[in-house]
Protein backbone atom coordinates (compact mmCIF):
# COMPACT_ATOMS: atom_id res chain seq x y z
CA UNK A 1 0.00 0.00 0.00
CA UNK A 2 1.21 3.82 -0.67
CA UNK A 3 2.13 5.82 2.08
CA UNK A 4 -1.82 7.48 1.76
CA UNK A 5 -3.27 3.56 2.71
CA UNK A 6 -4.87 3.55 -0.94
CA UNK A 7 -5.71 -0.03 -2.22
CA UNK A 8 -8.23 -2.11 -4.60
CA UNK A 9 -10.28 -4.90 -3.17
CA UNK A 10 -12.94 -6.70 -4.95
CA UNK A 11 -16.09 -7.39 -3.13
CA UNK A 12 -18.54 -9.40 -5.50
CA UNK A 13 -18.43 -11.20 -9.32
CA UNK A 14 -21.89 -9.99 -10.24
CA UNK A 15 -22.56 -13.51 -12.64
CA UNK A 16 -21.89 -16.00 -9.83
CA UNK A 17 -23.78 -17.44 -7.76
CA UNK A 18 -22.74 -17.12 -4.38
CA UNK A 19 -22.40 -19.08 -1.30
CA UNK A 20 -26.02 -18.06 0.06
CA UNK A 21 -27.61 -18.26 -3.20
CA UNK A 22 -27.45 -15.14 -4.86
CA UNK A 23 -26.55 -13.34 -8.04
CA UNK A 24 -26.65 -9.19 -9.22
CA UNK A 25 -27.53 -7.60 -11.82
CA UNK A 26 -25.45 -5.16 -13.43
CA UNK A 27 -25.72 -1.71 -11.85
CA UNK A 28 -26.71 -3.11 -8.47
CA UNK A 29 -24.08 -1.68 -6.59
CA UNK A 30 -23.15 1.55 -8.70
CA UNK A 31 -27.24 2.74 -9.27
CA UNK A 32 -26.01 5.59 -7.11
CA UNK A 33 -22.44 6.48 -5.79
CA UNK A 34 -21.50 5.19 -2.37
CA UNK A 35 -18.96 5.24 0.35
CA UNK A 36 -19.51 3.11 3.12
CA UNK A 37 -16.49 2.41 6.41
CA UNK A 38 -14.62 -0.27 6.65
CA UNK A 39 -14.80 -2.50 9.21
CA UNK A 40 -13.18 -5.55 11.05
CA UNK A 41 -15.88 -8.87 10.40
CA UNK A 42 -18.95 -7.31 10.34
CA UNK A 43 -18.53 -5.72 13.25
CA UNK A 44 -20.41 -2.76 13.70
CA UNK A 45 -19.30 -1.42 17.15
CA UNK A 46 -15.45 -1.79 16.19
CA UNK A 47 -14.06 1.80 15.04
CA UNK A 48 -13.57 1.78 10.79
CA UNK A 49 -10.43 1.45 9.79
CA UNK A 50 -10.83 3.82 7.06
CA UNK A 51 -13.56 3.69 4.02
CA UNK A 52 -14.19 2.99 -0.04
CA UNK A 53 -16.08 3.99 -2.60
CA UNK A 54 -17.52 1.39 -4.32
CA UNK A 55 -18.16 0.85 -7.96
CA UNK A 56 -18.82 -1.56 -10.79
CA UNK A 57 -16.11 -2.62 -14.04
CA UNK A 58 -17.25 -5.61 -16.33
CA UNK A 59 -18.47 -8.39 -14.52
CA UNK A 60 -17.36 -6.82 -10.77
CA UNK A 61 -17.81 -4.76 -7.85
CA UNK A 62 -14.71 -3.31 -6.43
CA UNK A 63 -13.78 -1.32 -3.46
CA UNK A 64 -11.36 1.79 -3.23
CA UNK A 65 -9.68 1.36 -0.55
CA UNK A 66 -8.94 4.57 1.84
CA UNK A 67 -7.33 3.62 4.85
CA UNK A 68 -6.90 5.64 7.63
CA UNK A 69 -3.17 5.44 9.17
CA UNK A 70 -3.96 8.46 11.34
CA UNK A 71 -5.44 5.61 13.59
CA UNK A 72 -3.45 2.61 15.30
CA UNK A 73 -6.21 0.13 13.82
CA UNK A 74 -5.91 1.81 10.21
CA UNK A 75 -2.20 1.46 10.21
CA UNK A 76 -2.68 -2.71 11.76
CA UNK A 77 -4.69 -3.36 8.80
CA UNK A 78 -2.43 -1.11 6.58
CA UNK A 79 0.50 -4.00 7.48
CA UNK A 80 -1.97 -7.00 7.68
CA UNK A 81 -2.98 -6.17 4.37
CA UNK A 82 0.54 -5.87 3.05
CA UNK A 83 1.50 -8.36 4.25
CA UNK A 84 -1.17 -11.03 2.92
CA UNK A 85 0.17 -9.82 -0.46
CA UNK A 86 3.35 -10.35 -0.19
CA UNK A 87 3.60 -13.45 1.74
CA UNK A 88 2.44 -16.42 -0.26
CA UNK A 89 -1.14 -16.39 -2.25
CA UNK A 90 -3.25 -14.08 -0.81
CA UNK A 91 -5.64 -15.33 1.36
CA UNK A 92 -7.41 -12.18 2.93
CA UNK A 93 -11.68 -12.29 1.79
CA UNK A 94 -14.42 -9.19 1.35
CA UNK A 95 -17.88 -9.18 2.54
CA UNK A 96 -20.44 -6.66 2.70
CA UNK A 97 -23.38 -5.34 4.98
CA UNK A 98 -26.34 -4.32 2.80
CA UNK A 99 -30.20 -3.68 1.89
CA UNK A 100 -31.80 -5.19 -0.86
CA UNK A 101 -34.18 -2.50 -2.29
CA UNK A 102 -34.83 -4.42 -5.31
CA UNK A 103 -34.66 -8.26 -5.91
CA UNK A 104 -36.35 -11.32 -7.68
CA UNK A 105 -35.87 -15.10 -7.89
CA UNK A 106 -35.04 -16.77 -10.94
CA UNK A 107 -34.50 -20.04 -11.60
CA UNK A 108 -31.06 -20.97 -13.03
CA UNK A 109 -29.62 -24.88 -13.13
CA UNK A 110 -32.62 -26.13 -11.82
CA UNK A 111 -32.33 -23.78 -8.44
CA UNK A 112 -33.69 -20.92 -7.56
CA UNK A 113 -31.34 -18.21 -6.47
CA UNK A 114 -31.92 -14.47 -5.24
CA UNK A 115 -31.33 -11.87 -8.23
CA UNK A 116 -29.91 -8.69 -6.11
CA UNK A 117 -31.11 -5.56 -8.71
CA UNK A 118 -30.57 -2.53 -6.50
CA UNK A 119 -28.02 -2.55 -3.21
CA UNK A 120 -27.95 -0.14 -0.28
CA UNK A 121 -24.15 -0.89 1.00
CA UNK A 122 -23.66 0.12 4.58
CA UNK A 123 -20.19 -1.05 5.43
CA UNK A 124 -17.54 -3.20 4.03
CA UNK A 125 -15.40 -5.95 5.63
CA UNK A 126 -12.69 -7.94 6.34
CA UNK A 127 -13.69 -11.92 6.94
CA UNK A 128 -11.50 -15.05 7.04
CA UNK A 129 -14.92 -16.46 4.52
CA UNK A 130 -16.66 -14.90 2.77
CA UNK A 131 -20.36 -15.48 1.16
CA UNK A 132 -19.42 -14.37 -2.36
CA UNK A 133 -16.63 -15.79 -4.68
CA UNK A 134 -13.29 -14.35 -5.71
CA UNK A 135 -12.90 -11.72 -3.51
CA UNK A 136 -9.99 -10.42 -2.33
CA UNK A 137 -7.23 -7.26 -1.93
CA UNK A 138 -6.11 -6.73 -5.37
CA UNK A 139 -3.48 -4.06 -5.05
CA UNK A 140 -1.98 -1.71 -2.29
CA UNK A 141 -0.49 0.75 -4.44
CA UNK A 142 -2.37 3.95 -6.22
CA UNK A 143 -1.27 5.58 -9.06
CA UNK A 144 1.83 8.08 -8.05
CA UNK A 145 3.17 11.45 -10.10
CA UNK A 146 4.76 10.67 -13.57
CA UNK A 147 8.12 12.49 -11.85
CA UNK A 148 8.33 9.85 -8.63
CA UNK A 149 7.71 7.18 -10.85
CA UNK A 150 10.57 7.88 -13.19
CA UNK A 151 12.66 8.32 -9.97
CA UNK A 152 11.98 5.05 -8.92
CA UNK A 153 12.51 3.17 -12.30
CA UNK A 154 15.96 5.19 -12.39
CA UNK A 155 16.92 3.80 -8.89
CA UNK A 156 15.90 0.44 -10.17
CA UNK A 157 17.69 0.44 -12.65
CA UNK A 158 20.75 1.56 -11.19
CA UNK A 159 20.58 -0.67 -9.01
CA UNK A 160 20.06 -3.48 -11.57
CA UNK A 161 23.45 -2.24 -13.55
CA UNK A 162 25.17 -1.93 -10.41
CA UNK A 163 24.18 -5.43 -9.90
CA UNK A 164 25.22 -6.51 -13.29
CA UNK A 165 28.54 -5.05 -13.27
CA UNK A 166 29.06 -7.38 -10.44
CA UNK A 167 28.19 -10.64 -12.78
CA UNK A 168 29.62 -9.74 -15.61
CA UNK A 169 32.83 -11.85 -14.88
CA UNK A 170 31.00 -14.86 -13.62
CA UNK A 171 28.27 -14.73 -16.44
CA UNK A 172 31.65 -14.54 -19.06
CA UNK A 173 33.11 -17.89 -17.49
CA UNK A 174 29.28 -19.65 -16.57
CA UNK A 175 28.53 -19.76 -20.78
CA UNK A 176 24.68 -20.21 -20.20
CA UNK A 177 22.82 -17.94 -22.77
CA UNK A 178 19.97 -16.07 -21.53
CA UNK A 179 16.11 -17.18 -22.23
CA UNK A 180 14.88 -16.21 -24.96
CA UNK A 181 11.40 -15.13 -23.27
CA UNK A 182 13.75 -12.99 -21.20
CA UNK A 183 15.02 -11.43 -24.29
CA UNK A 184 12.29 -11.61 -26.02
CA UNK A 185 10.85 -9.12 -22.87
CA UNK A 186 13.89 -7.04 -23.30
CA UNK A 187 13.42 -6.12 -26.95
CA UNK A 188 9.91 -5.54 -26.68
CA UNK A 189 10.91 -3.16 -23.45
CA UNK A 190 13.93 -1.50 -25.42
CA UNK A 191 10.95 -1.39 -28.97
CA UNK A 192 8.59 1.03 -26.78
CA UNK A 193 11.42 3.39 -24.96
CA UNK A 194 12.42 3.86 -29.10
CA UNK A 195 9.06 5.26 -29.72
CA UNK A 196 9.01 7.19 -27.15
CA UNK A 197 12.43 8.58 -27.43
CA UNK A 198 12.85 9.52 -30.71
CA UNK A 199 9.26 10.19 -32.34
CA UNK A 200 8.96 13.87 -33.22
CA UNK A 201 13.02 14.07 -32.71
CA UNK A 202 14.82 16.35 -35.60
CA UNK A 203 18.24 15.92 -34.46
CA UNK A 204 19.42 12.73 -36.03
CA UNK A 205 22.71 12.70 -34.14
CA UNK A 206 21.27 12.59 -30.58
CA UNK A 207 18.77 9.96 -31.43
CA UNK A 208 21.79 8.14 -32.46
CA UNK A 209 23.16 8.51 -29.70
CA UNK A 210 20.56 8.14 -26.97
CA UNK A 211 19.70 4.62 -29.04
CA UNK A 212 23.25 3.56 -28.21
CA UNK A 213 23.02 4.08 -24.83
CA UNK A 214 19.62 2.30 -24.70
CA UNK A 215 21.62 -0.58 -26.08
CA UNK A 216 24.01 -0.07 -23.85
CA UNK A 217 21.58 -0.23 -20.93
CA UNK A 218 20.00 -3.23 -22.11
CA UNK A 219 22.95 -4.91 -22.12
CA UNK A 220 23.72 -4.38 -18.57
CA UNK A 221 20.12 -5.47 -17.71
CA UNK A 222 20.45 -8.73 -19.27
CA UNK A 223 23.23 -9.77 -16.78
CA UNK A 224 21.07 -9.41 -14.06
CA UNK A 225 19.11 -12.75 -15.00
CA UNK A 226 22.26 -14.36 -15.02
CA UNK A 227 22.94 -13.47 -11.73
CA UNK A 228 19.13 -14.87 -10.17
CA UNK A 229 20.01 -17.96 -11.96
CA UNK A 230 23.64 -18.16 -10.70
CA UNK A 231 22.13 -17.92 -7.09
CA UNK A 232 19.34 -20.30 -7.05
Amino acid sequence: MDEAGKGLAKIASLSAIDHDGDTYMPGAFAWKEQWVPLLPAHNRNAMPFGKARIHEKGDAAYADLHLNLDSSVGRDWHAALKFDLATGKSVQEWSYGFDALDHGRELRDGAVVRVLKRLDVHEISTVVRGAGTGTGTLSLKSRTGFAEQLDRLIADLGDAIQRADDIKALRAADGRPLSPARIEQLAALKDRLDTLLFTGQADEEAARKAHADLERLAADLITADARRRIRR
